[in-house]
């Protein structure tokens, strides 16, 4: 997708866009949260 924005300007499909925006970018924003904590923790406590 990021081709055709980028890109192919014009041929982008606005609902397209926001149909992945709506359904996939709360479940990214999860795993990023879930990555980010794993990695604070591993800061704050080194794996053994």
């Amino acid at each position: 997708m990021r081709d055709i924005i980028t890109h192919h300007y014009f041929d982008i499909d606005a609902e397209t866009v926001y149909t992945v925006c709506a359904e996939h970018i709360p479940d990214m924003t999860k795993i990023i949260q879930n990555i980010s904590l794993k990695i604070h923790n591993e800061t704050i406590q080194p794996a053994p």
